[in-house]
């Protein structure tokens, strides 16, 4: 009997330890996933303390009977719904917050525990901001070159654009696109013996440099002048040794001579002169061209020929497309240095303004779209208007040097 009591009581205790057991086990694997949870889910601002940056907090009081509640604040649970509040990698079907409810009596004095947020919350907090990624531009070779081209380029056309204002004549030029300017221009005003009022006038461009430019402009206007005065032709301006001296490539030219009310134009080339009368266009001058059949003709009765490119424009000997030109000294016996000149009296005539420019103009601009922009400021003209017919050209396609020059002819008629 004793001995049954004896193993009663050991089975007894036994239980006992065994239920221990079990309830400290239930209440780890409680723990373990509350932990878990609190390593998995983010934080929820609402719930966040801002004393603690989002820690987790528990609170205890100091009543005798109450339940202790677990409740992670980095997760929103309404109607212990929490199906979908967590990822599955936390570990429990059902993810979120986990509440535990003790049933236990809890006695502890009043006081606030902060658990401080994990540094893997940290770092998923930083990759949830995202960033592109950085835009690398790759060193191309020979950028800086190239940019420093453009910009030098830019320069030297800045430098090379002209605009003057003289006593009734006015003048705009640009370089085109193809290569160094090649225009130029020229202008004499003098009274003769007192009484009456002489002035020059002169459009060129050149071709294959600036040499021949430079020499006819330098030049020509001097010995008109000097003709004009002595009443004479001057050899020396139209002879082709003058107009060669040892330069290289050429130069057409469109020139204009006011004296005792008479207008003379001369040209060589495809330079042209464009009078308005009563704002009508009229030109003055032919362009010297081998599509004219008279100076077809009179290249190939010289033994030369034209030919006609793809792009259209007619050449002489499939080099030059003008027929008449200072300089060219290798095509000189065809392509000769003698103007064509015509006289027009200005009294009576309804003459305002004459328009000289370079074939940059005139290969974009036609002569009443000249006269218009010009007349459109009144008889107030300026270089306006001819910055306006430069930009016309320019606007239009126009990759060759522009010159345009305005002389008033009005100025002259009370002379």
């Amino acid at each position: 009997m004793l001995f049954l009591c004896l193993c009663t009581i050991v089975v007894l205790q036994c239980y006992l330890a065994a239920a221990a057991v079990a309830g400290l086990a239930s209440r780890r694997r409680k723990l373990a996933v509350v932990m878990a949870s609190m390593l998995c889910c983010s934080p929820l601002p609402a719930l966040s303390s801002p004393a603690t940056g989002g820690a987790a907090v528990v609170g205890f009081s100091s009543s005798s009977r109450r339940k202790a509640h677990v409740v992670h604040p980095a997760v929103a649970v309404k109607d212990h719904d929490l199906s979908s509040s967590s990822p599955a990698a936390c570990g429990d079907e059902g993810g979120g917050a986990v509440v535990i409810e003790e049933e236990e009596e809890v006695h502890h004095p009043s006081m606030m525990m902060s658990v401080a947020a994990p540094a893997k919350k940290k770092k998923a907090a930083v990759a949830a901001r995202w960033r592109p990624p950085r835009l690398v531009v790759p060193a191309v070779a020979g950028a800086d070159e190239a940019m420093a081209a453009v910009a030098a380029a830019k320069e030297r056309e800045e430098e090379e654009a002209m605009d003057v204002e003289g006593e009734g004549f006015w003048v705009a030029s640009r370089r085109g696109l193809r290569h160094a300017m090649e225009d130029g221009y020229g202008v004499i005003t003098q009274r003769i013996e007192g009484h009456s009022q002489m002035a020059f006038y002169g459009v060129y461009d050149g071709h294959g440099g600036r040499a021949a430019v430079d020499f006819v402009a330098g030049r020509l206007g001097d010995n008109v002048v000097a003709a004009a005065e002595k009443q004479r032709l001057s050899e020396k301006a139209s002879s082709p040794a003058a107009a060669d001296h040892g330069t290289r490539g050429g130069a057409c030219a469109a020139t204009a001579l006011v004296i005792d009310g008479d207008l003379y134009v001369a040209n060589l080339g495809d330079c042209r002169a464009v009078i308005s009368r009563h704002g009508a266009a009229a030109a003055l001058t032919s362009d010297h061209t081998p599509a004219r059949d008279d100076e077809r003709s009179r290249i190939e009765s010289s033994g030369g020929y034209v030919s006609c490119g793809s792009n259209g424009v007619w050449r002489v000997q499939d080099c030059l497309a003008v027929t008449r030109s200072f300089g060219d000294g290798g095509l000189k016996r065809w392509v000769v240095a003698e103007p064509e000149v015509s006289r027009t009296p200005l009294a009576g005539a309804g003459c305002e303004f004459l328009v000289i420019a370079s074939d940059g103009l005139w290969n974009k601009v036609s002569n009443q779209e000249a006269v218009d922009a010009v007349a459109a400021a009144g008889d107030h003209y300026s270089v306006d208007s001819c910055r306006r017919l430069v930009d016309m050209a320019r606007r239009r396609g126009s990759r060759d040097d522009v010159t345009v020059m305005v002389v008033d002819l009005k100025r002259f008629l009370n002379c």
